[in-house]
């Protein structure tokens, strides 16, 4: 055979294997946004060092007054650690420190108070690779797992590591 004529079959072949791997990637994606992840299963992704991920907390940050008796209303009574404060998905609800904490290209976990998916559809579009947390922040303090209050504060500069 010619071999100008088997390179031009060989690089038709790869185009199309790469066009097919590009549509099932396409595919997974949207996958991904239809299927919720819960809190057990991200408490095991965070818990893996390899595993980069961040978490989106969709909620007011805080309250207008004092009087509420709600603990999963507001970001600063009660979040999953290391979340970043995104109110309504609106950066100019948000902490000016936490906007510049925003990566729209690594994989998220957007969490509300209670899985809300119409919130999670909206927010979802700011971001590449987007999951919902099944059961927002309500099911994760109900599992037991860690939860922190207050203010956010971003992370700190430098390397190092820890746990939950």
């Amino acid at each position: 055979m010619n071999p100008k004529i088997e390179r031009a079959i060989y690089i038709g072949l790869i185009v199309v294997l790469a066009g097919l791997l590009v549509s099932f990637g396409k595919k997974e994606v949207e996958l991904q946004k239809q299927i919720p992840v819960t809190a057990q299963e991200l408490y095991k992704k965070l818990a893996n060092p390899n595993v980069n991920i961040q978490i989106i907390d969709v909620r007011p940050y805080e309250p207008e007054d004092e009087d509420y008796d709600d603990e999963y209303l507001y970001y600063t009574d009660i979040h999953l650690p290391g979340a970043i404060p995104l109110p309504d998905c609106d950066e100019s609800k948000a902490p000016e420190e936490a906007v510049e904490q925003i990566n729209p290209y690594i994989p998220t976990i957007i969490v509300s108070r209670d899985g809300d998916p119409e919130i999670f559809k909206k927010c979802a579009q700011k971001f590449k690779i987007a999951q919902n947390l099944a059961g927002g922040v309500v099911a994760w303090d109900e599992a037991g797992l860690p939860t922190e209050d207050g203010e956010y504060e971003p992370p700190k500069m430098g390397g190092g590591g820890g746990c939950l």
